[in-house]
């Protein structure tokens, strides 16, 4: 698939970044590449997010680049609620599993992958030492 210029400088910040990021996030950094408004970043993501280059996590509303193979697993994304990091994990035995169980509920599944909200170990480490 050949994407535009505008999509490789999104898709690239996302790379270099390595990170979740806002729609708001992007702009600033895509300024340097001519980017002005944000209607310019929410249609790139949309094309970015229907090629499956990217994900949108609901929890957070932001952006994260796709790491897996499209068909090859669901994907599986940690978000901490303090630092708001974001981890991707691929589970290849996650995709038949919940396929098996969404076609037993006549259910066809818009976005393969899901959200575990939380604490990751270094927010709640924190926490535990100040208590000490």
């Amino acid at each position: 698939m050949k994407l535009t210029i505008a999509q490789q400088n999104i898709l690239d910040i996302l790379k270099t970044e390595n990170e979740a990021m806002s729609a708001y996030e992007l702009l600033e950094k895509a300024k340097p590449y001519g980017f002005q408004a944000p209607i310019q970043i929410y249609r790139i993501l949309k094309k970015l997010s229907e090629q499956c280059l990217i994900v949108k996590l609901n929890t957070l509303n932001m952006y994260v680049l796709n790491q897996a193979e499209i068909s090859a697993s669901y994907q599986l994304f940690t978000v901490c609620t303090e630092c708001q990091r974001v981890r991707s994990i691929a589970i290849p035995q996650l995709k038949a599993c919940v396929e098996s169980t969404i076609q037993a509920k006549q259910f066809n599944p818009r976005y393969p992958y899901l959200e575990v909200v939380g604490q990751c170990f270094s927010c709640l480490s924190k926490h535990e030492t100040q208590y000490i």
